[in-house]
């Protein structure tokens, strides 16, 4: 007994360790995390706190003989998460394991544990990534690309949804903090500090007619499948917050629908501007052949997007932090004498960390 529990407790931990580099190169996201080294571990403390730098040093003209004043400045922010766990498990009677010990065993079952529990958590931890973490029910999920997502109300005046919500601590909100902006908002110039923590929310329905004071999209029916080209367009201009390869969005990840739309659209022009798995680095470099590459970003799809949405991603902007030396740790098998049966479990403790301000959202706002 004590001779078998030492074997498969070695086994599977080994197995899990090499599992698991497989299981961030089979989805998209976490592919990219691992290539662009923005997964972390052995963190610790009571949450993650980390400091955020919103405002600049005004730069002002001088003249000889001019006085400077010389004022202290207040440019940082803190952010705060607490720490998620997620938990596979499974377990084995001893009465199990005698049934299914020899020929007559059609699968065997304690060969295949740990395979299985690390198929059930790459089949759905991918998911998560998506998640609100602050929305009722999901306390004990990681903080996804949804928890900063929320809004109120739609734009008169560019095809963008109103900012309404808060994520680690600091409001999403335009202006939270103060600065001020010349122009609609994407569009135009303004303080860092103005939009520091903002999202872009596109609204890819907007009835915005473009004028000399308005944008909007230039189908006059506005649906998804002809607006979809303008939308992505004007999301990667307007997603790009800083001057730096790092201000830039990596991958577009559509519902699967929708990419499909993008990709007809695509193919009905008599001249293609797009073409596909040549940005360096990239999705297609780590094996995915299911992208389009447009304007310099890779537009892609994957299950798991809700229907009619659609997000604009940047690694250089968020981080995966786990608490444990890896990010799926196994455990047991333990022997419990109480139930007879060997017990398993596999577990993830961490987080999500982002910037909101590097990300968007494609959805039907209006």
């Amino acid at each position: 007994m004590a001779d078998w529990s030492r074997i498969v407790n070695t086994t599977i931990r080994e197995y899990v360790r090499g599992e698991e580099v497989n299981v961030l190169r089979n989805r998209k996201v976490t592919a990219m995390l691992k290539s662009k080294g923005r997964i972390s571990f052995n963190h610790g403390g009571d949450g993650i706190d980390w400091k955020i730098r919103y405002k600049r040093a005004p730069l002002i003209g001088y003249a000889d003989t001019d006085t400077l004043t010389f004022s202290r400045r207040d440019r940082w922010k803190t952010a705060f998460l607490d720490w998620r766990g997620y938990a596979t498990v499974d377990s084995m009677t001893k009465l199990e394991k005698l049934k299914n010990k020899s020929t007559e065993a059609i699968v065997k079952i304690y060969d295949g544990l740990a395979r299985n529990l690390m198929e059930d958590a790459e089949d759905q931890f991918g998911d998560e990534f998506y998640v609100d973490g602050y929305a009722s029910g999901n306390s004990r999920k990681i903080h996804g690309i949804e928890s900063f997502m929320g809004n109120t109300g739609v734009g008169t005046t560019v095809p963008v949804a109103t900012n309404d919500d808060a994520y680690a601590t600091l409001d999403t909100d335009l202006g939270a903090y103060g600065g001020t902006w010349t122009g609609n908002w994407p569009i135009g110039t303004g303080d860092s500090h103005y939009d520091f923590w903002t999202p872009l929310l596109i609204d890819y329905t907007s009835a915005i007619t473009s004028s000399a004071a308005n944008v909007g999209w230039a189908a006059s029916t506005k649906t998804w499948a002809n607006t979809c080209v303008d939308a992505i367009r004007f999301a990667i201009i307007h997603s790009r917050k800083n001057k730096t390869q790092k201000g830039m969005l990596n991958f577009i990840m559509l519902n699967d629908e929708m990419y499909r739309a993008f990709i007809e659209q695509q193919a009905a022009k008599e001249r293609l501007n797009a073409t596909r798995g040549q940005k360096a680095g990239g999705l297609s470099a780590l094996g995915f052949d299911d992208t389009f590459n447009f304007d310099g970003v890779e537009v892609t799809y994957e299950y798991g997007v809700a229907s009619n949405l659609g997000y604009g991603w940047n690694m250089d902007q968020m981080e995966l932090k786990s608490l444990q030396g890896q990010l799926f740790v196994p455990e047991g098998p333990d022997y419990d004498i109480a139930s007879k049966s060997w017990r398993f479990s596999i577990d993830f403790f961490g987080n999500l960390c982002f910037n909101p301000r590097f990300f968007c959202k494609f959805k039907n706002f209006s």
